[in-house]
């Protein structure tokens, strides 16, 4: 929780071999700034720095955070940072679940209006 106090002392426990994080709930924590959420971009660089853009995973928390944003927000903001590289972006969004869970052969779903805008 990257507004907490000691946050980055759970960060780094994706210091050991198996451990990732995920960022579910990220964009709620940083709610007060709302979109496009520059502190959790900046988190996300902060957590990134300490033990490495591939222990890290983007989460939306959906639908709980449907309440203040959309599900496209939800990684929306990611998308647009200038903060993060386009290496650093793919990794975090997709790429980094995908090695970790070990899909193979992911189909690209199609677009849900009712639930992305």
């Amino acid at each position: 929780m990257a507004t907490r106090e000691g946050w980055l002392d759970q960060i780094r426990l994706a210091r050991y071999p198996e451990v990732r994080i995920e960022s579910g709930g990220i964009t709620w924590l940083f709610n007060d700034e709302f979109y496009p959420f520059a502190g959790a971009v900046r988190a996300i660089k902060e957590a990134a720095d300490e033990v490495g853009i591939e222990k890290l995973m983007w989460g939306s928390d959906y639908p709980r955070t449907i309440t203040a944003i959309t599900y496209r927000m939800s990684y929306d903001f990611v998308v647009k940072s200038p903060e993060l590289t386009d290496r650093e972006k793919a990794l975090f969004l997709g790429e980094n679940a995908k090695a970790f869970y070990g899909f193979k052969d992911l189909r690209e779903l199609s677009y849900i209006k009712n639930m992305s805008e």
